[in-house]
């Protein structure tokens, strides 16, 4: 006779009798599949502006269980910043076409996912 046991701690147990006339039974632990979404990175899409305009802010995103993350953010146009919480803003400064690569960190479990797109700045 087979069964499967649910334990407080999420852990599922297979237990199976053995058919040897000494009763004994066998258990196995199987490993529960990962409760956690992965870690997903917004993508604003590709992004236009102006040389010495300021450009409208951009808010990047991450989607995952604990909402805590922390942004890198390269290849941003000239004049523009972020903050940590993925918030892209500033003046730029020289025309060009840029791609910006974004990767966020969970801080809680150190997951980490990309994102990528292009920012086009007129003269």
């Amino acid at each position: 006779m087979a069964a499967l046991v649910l334990s407080s701690g999420g852990l599922v147990a297979a237990t199976q009798e053995a058919a040897a006339a000494t009763g004994d039974a066998a258990s196995a632990v199987v490993s529960p599949a990962d409760p956690k979404p992965p870690l997903t990175a917004s993508n604003p899409g590709p992004q236009t502006g102006t040389a010495g305009v300021p450009v409208t802010p951009v808010q990047l995103y991450c989607y995952h269980q604990n909402y805590i993350c922390d942004w890198k953010i390269t290849g941003l146009p000239p004049g523009l910043t972020y903050t940590s919480y993925g918030n892209i803003s500033g003046t730029t400064t020289v025309a060009g076409f840029y791609t910006v690569n974004g990767t966020v960190k969970d801080v809680i479990d150190q997951r980490t996912a990309t994102t990528s797109f292009s920012w086009t700045i007129n003269p």
